[in-house]
């Protein structure tokens, strides 16, 4: 039964990312810690993320602006094996209160996530953004609604955002992989019939969203977004805390 609705979640969520450009990978992985400790669910939805990112890219592949992607990308890896070491510290119920709160925050109070003046940014800006990027995947398991409007402010359109910011994921999922791999908390072999089922889901949610995109409003999806993820995030904090 898990194996089926993290199919479904990967498609919708796909979808949902593949249109906006962001989003999905949270919900997904909100999806996937319902089933699995942070420190495991986090990884598996790296797993799965990078496939969705992946057919995204391909998919816009001479949308991407890959000198925002690099230097994005030059940080990254360190920062996520900083990432483990912080997560595997904690109990894995505080990593669960942690992860819902996060959650929460992005949905209400996602200004608390943004720099300003993220308009009038430059590309070397991107450096620490990759570090916070790193860092973030293998805490709290995603970093799409802080570094997104950094990759927004520089690329010229939606379709270029879209594309540069799924290259960025797919390295930065890449990152989150080998480093809870290096440090021994995740095992690729042992949820590769999860990452293969959810690939699956998200590459055919890609493949869908790229057809929607610029079709469906973004804000008819806010809804929608907001009340799942809230309702996912409530779930986990409720876990941590013994009430589940």
């Amino acid at each position: 039964m898990e194996l089926v609705i993290i199919a479904i979640a990967a498609v919708l969520t796909a979808i949902l990312s593949a249109i906006a450009g962001l989003g999905g990978g949270m919900i997904l992985l909100g999806v996937i810690a319902q089933f699995f400790p942070p420190v495991v669910a986090i990884p598996i939805q790296g797993g799965i993320q990078f496939f969705s990112n992946g057919s995204r890219a391909a998919l816009l592949w001479n949308e991407i602006s890959w000198s925002a992607v690099a230097r994005g990308a030059a940080l990254l890896l360190p920062a996520s094996i900083l990432g483990v070491f912080v997560a595997s510290s904690m109990p894995e119920n505080a990593t669960r209160i942690v992860l819902g709160c996060f959650i929460l925050i992005t949905v209400w109070r996602p200004s608390l996530l943004k720099w300003r003046g993220a308009n009038a940014m430059t590309e070397q800006a991107l450096y620490p953004v990759g570090a916070v990027s790193g860092f973030l995947n293998t805490t709290v398991g995603a970093s799409g609604p802080l570094t997104s409007p950094f990759f927004k402010a520089v690329t010229a359109s939606h379709r270029a955002f879209v594309a540069t910011a799924a290259a960025s994921q797919v390295l930065a999922h890449t990152a989150k992989i080998v480093s809870f791999s290096a440090i021994g908390e995740f095992s690729l072999g042992d949820h590769l019939d999860v990452i293969l089922v959810g690939a699956v889901g998200v590459t055919v949610g890609s493949w869908i969203g790229t057809r929607l995109l610029g079709r469906i409003p973004e804000v008819s999806l806010d809804a929608v977004f907001k009340t799942v993820l809230t309702l996912l995030a409530v779930r986990l904090v409720l876990r941590g805390v013994g009430v589940l």
